[in-house]
């Protein structure tokens, strides 16, 4: 039960980078297709309308009939939209989620009909699927809320008619439903994590770091922070004299003490091989303190075997562009390694830092471990 609970609250912690999600989508030639289910999902509501003005038990209040068909209107121009033009952002597909919520609600709600309340249960339902692959917990929550409390206001009627059973049922089958898009959303969570890990080291992969560092850093004013890129020095020998099994040990007792050593706020990932990239939230001289706590923890004897790393060091420029974190970070690690090379050149055990993310070169440290 404990572990169940941690992940239910590190599931509800966790941010969820759109457009991320949405590149994955893109990247796999699918973006299209979903564009068009969703553009179809939202004909409903203008269709029911319509039928509904169309019906012989149609509405005979004139105010009613000119808001449903404000509602087609807004039904049609809301569904043109998704065809017709790219993929939203995240704030637009927020107001466009929002807007989906309040028509179907409208909809049902000017309805006397009773099946009809019942798909627009649905719709929502299918809205809060939507919303869980691309938003955030926090997000779901409050559409998921939204649902209920629509569900809720939809039976009143059917309680003022004397229909209890009928109310009861909407209520019940809506509660059981809004279940579904936080399952789903924990589910997605879960394989995401599992797909940003290295499996070996349990650290964050490469994509795992390109994910979290794009979070992070499209935040409008992010912390100071430094990148560190760490390879371990001759590990080659490692491996030709001990074999890969024990290499692996190594790197699974490297990655631990990186781990342990790095602020718990810290971005920890294996690169590639025996590299590996930390993102601390600091500024230079600070982050170079850490830098050499973890060079001292990994030199640490593992065993009878005994490995040393390289460092390189590189700051975050202070001025980010929220709407390119991806190259802020791709320039930076960049500059990191480059002064990680130059660590190695040096003879290793050694860290160097970058003066920018386009040009590094060392900065004298008193410290002889330091170059």
């Amino acid at each position: 039960m404990l572990v169940d609970l941690r992940l239910v609250r590190e599931w509800w912690d966790e941010d969820v980078d759109y457009r991320w999600v949405v590149d994955a989508i893109a990247a796999r030639s699918a973006l299209g297709g979903l564009k068009a289910a969703v553009g179809l999902c939202g004909l409903a509501a203008p269709i029911i309308a319509v039928l509904i003005l169309l019906s012989p038990a149609r509405p005979t209040d004139s105010v009613v009939r000119v808001a449903l068909w404000f509602l087609v209107g807004a039904g049609v121009a809301w569904c043109a939209r998704w065809w017709l033009r790219p993929f939203p952002g995240e704030t637009e597909s927020l107001l466009l989620t929002g807007t989906a919520d309040i028509c179907v609600t409208a909809v049902c709600a000017l309805s006397p009909g009773y099946v009809v309340r019942a798909v627009g249960m649905m719709m929502l339902l299918i809205i809060g699927i939507y919303v869980s692959a691309l938003h955030s917990p926090k997000v779901l929550a409050a559409q998921t809320v939204w649902s209920l409390s629509a569900a809720v206001l939809l039976a009143m009627p059917l309680v003022r008619g004397g229909d209890i059973t009928s109310a009861v049922i909407m209520i019940l089958g809506m509660v059981a439903a809004v279940i579904v898009p936080p399952g789903l959303q924990l589910c997605y969570s879960l394989l995401r994590r599992e797909m940003l890990s290295d499996p070996l080291t349990g650290l964050l992969s490469r994509r795992g770091l390109d994910y979290y560092s794009a979070i992070w850093f499209s935040r409008p004013e992010p912390d100071p922070a430094c990148v560190m890129m760490i390879d371990l020095d001759r590990f080659k020998a490692v491996n030709d004299t001990f074999g890969h099994s024990v290499g692996d040990e190594v790197l699974v007792a490297t990655a631990d003490r990186l781990r342990t050593a790095a602020p718990t706020d810290s971005i920890v990932s294996r690169f590639g091989g025996e590299e590996f990239a930390i993102i601390v939230r600091l500024p230079v001289e600070p982050a170079l303190d850490i830098a050499d706590r973890l060079r001292r923890a990994v030199a640490e004897p593992i065993g009878s075997i005994a490995v040393t790393v390289s460092i390189g060091l590189a700051p975050f420029p202070a001025a980010t562009d929220p709407g390119r974190p991806d190259e802020l970070v791709r320039r930076t690690l960049c500059a990191a390694d480059s002064a990680m090379y130059r660590a190695k050149q040096q003879g290793g055990n050694a860290i160097v830092i970058a003066e920018s993310p386009v040009a590094e070169s060392p900065v004298p440290v008193t410290d002889s471990a330091v170059r």
